[in-house]
Parts: structure tokens; sequence; C-alpha cells
């Protein structure tokens, strides 16, 4: 099984070997500790993919490889195991000569693991996955970009993105709130031929709201997708989780649609999730599409 960290979704699309599922989650934990090997090529093995939870660093494997650029990053865990400094893709054009045809079930393994991932969410996270894959289903050469959102961590923990490129976000490293749209926009210069999305939340996109011009004034190929649930509602969670008094996860949102109007933006309003994907084929871009959720703490 290949087990794909956020920002490699999509590189073994449909692949029977893929796992497109977070390493923080138990199922890809045991997995990698029953396995006799594990190649980290290229990652840094950083929190945001490997301890989503604060429940601590992936445990050491005994027989762990490591190939990275950098050589900084082979030494930053203190891994044991074997460290190899050099370029992931020319390791593995020298490894697949020496790889056995044979299966060993590894797709068999990867579908249990991905499935018992799926099986520990929350309703809620499996209706935000539905919704993310029902717009690929529609719009298939579509580029999502999120921004730190509830369903963007949904699909961070577990996605298949239809191709490489097609699945980024900032809800890793510093999650910087008010990225996706201009991110959006940005990806839809460099591929002007594939229509983009930009999921964000009610308070990311008022971090940079004013980009609905920007989207406007070059008719950007955009479908602004804003999850509203009155708030900063996975801040307020983990607040409450810690028992914390929830403080300043609130704020006051402006009616989205008439902004985007305003610009001269489609723009309509849905309650829920269901019917995004097909709103989201049929809209005109640029635009802004409104979904009003419930909140669900």
């Amino acid at each position: 099984p290949v087990v794909s960290t956020i920002n490699a979704r999509g590189v073994m699309a449909g692949h029977p070997l893929t796992l497109p599922v977070s390493p923080s989650l138990d199922p890809v934990r045991d997995l990698m500790a029953r396995s006799a090997l594990v190649l980290a090529l290229g990652t840094e093995m950083g929190r945001t993919d490997y301890d989503m939870y604060d429940r601590g660093a992936l445990p050491p494997h005994p027989n762990l490889v490591r190939v990275d650029i950098d050589p900084e990053q082979l030494t930053a865990r203190g891994d044991s195991g074997l460290q190899i400094i050099g370029d992931a893709g020319a390791f593995l054009d020298a490894l697949r000569p020496h790889l056995s045809p044979e299966a060993r079930g590894g797709a068999a393994r990867a579908a249990v693991a991905r499935r018992r991932a799926m099986d520990g969410l929350s309703p809620a996270y499996r209706q935000q996955i539905e919704m993310i894959e029902g717009i690929w289903r529609a719009v298939p050469d579509a580029i999502i970009v999120g921004d730190s959102t509830q369903p963007v961590y949904a699909g961070n923990l577990v996605i298949d993105a239809p191709g490489p490129g097609a699945w980024f976000n900032s809800a890793t490293g510093y999650g910087t709130l008010g990225y996706a749209l201009p991110a959006a926009i940005g990806a839809a210069i460099g591929a002007p031929d594939r229509p983009v999305v930009a999921l964000t939340g009610d308070g990311g996109l008022q971090f940079s709201l004013s980009e609905l011009g920007s989207a406007a004034d070059i008719d950007a190929n955009v479908t602004t997708l804003v999850w509203n649930n009155a708030g900063y509602q996975e801040i307020e969670a983990a607040m409450l989780a810690d028992d914390v008094t929830p403080v300043g996860v609130t704020p006051s949102a402006p009616d989205f649609v008439a902004i985007a109007r305003a610009y001269g933006l489609h723009a309509d309003r849905l309650d829920g999730p269901r019917g995004v994907p097909e709103k989201v084929l049929s809209t005109p871009r640029p635009a802004l599409l409104d979904i009003r959720v419930s909140k669900e703490i």
C-alpha cells in the first residue's frame, strides 16, 4: 500500500494500492506498524500529516528507509534505520528493476485500512467527504483549493483526488485563513482550461473577501464555496474538548451572496451540502455558493 500525505493526494489516483488516508489515523498507523518495511519518500513527516490529533508523533519503525533531498530533514526526527540523501524520483527509478511483480495482498490491505478509516469518522465528516467527491464526479477536471474549514479537514483525513495538484489547501503548517480564494484565482490563471473551486469557511473568507473583485476583474474560472456554519466551529470544538470557554469563535458574517452579486458574480444560497456538486456544474463562473449548515459541536 502507498499512503498519500495531503500534498501527494492524486499522485496514484484510482490505483488499487493507493491509500489516500492521513497517517495520523489509527488504521494507517496500524498498517505501517505491521509492515516489514516502510519507505518514506520526500516527506518531512510533519505534524499536520502525521499527528493531526496531537496524539504524538508517528512511532518509530525498526525498518524505516527515508529518502529526502534535504539532509536536515533526515535527521530532524532522530529515526534509526536507513537514510538516503537524494531525489525521490531518481530513487524509485533505481529501485524499480529490483522489485518483484508478485502480488502480496497490498491492494486488499489498502482497501481494509481505508474502510476502517472512513468508518471511524463522524457522520458529518463522511457527508463532507461525499460532497467533495461528488464535485469531482460532476466536474472531473476540477481543481479544489481549500482553506482551513471543516470539509477541508475532513478531506485531508480521507480523500482520493482524481490527479496530482487537484487537491491542495492551507489546513497544513500554519493554517493561514483566507488562503483559498486568492490561491484558487492563481490556479485558474495557471490552468485556464480547468474549473477551480475555492472551498472556504465563513470566517476564512472574510480574510480575503475583496478577492471576489479580483475574480470578477479577470473573469476567473472559479466557484467559491462558503461552508457557512456561523463561526470558527472547528476551533470552538477544540476549545470545548479542552474544557475552555469558547471566546472569539463567532465572528459576524456579512451576506456573502449580496456581496458577490455586488461584485458582478453569479451567486446563490444552499441549505446544506445536498445538491452542491450539481450546482457547481451548472452555475456560470466566476460564482459564489453560500452553503448554510447547522452547527454541530
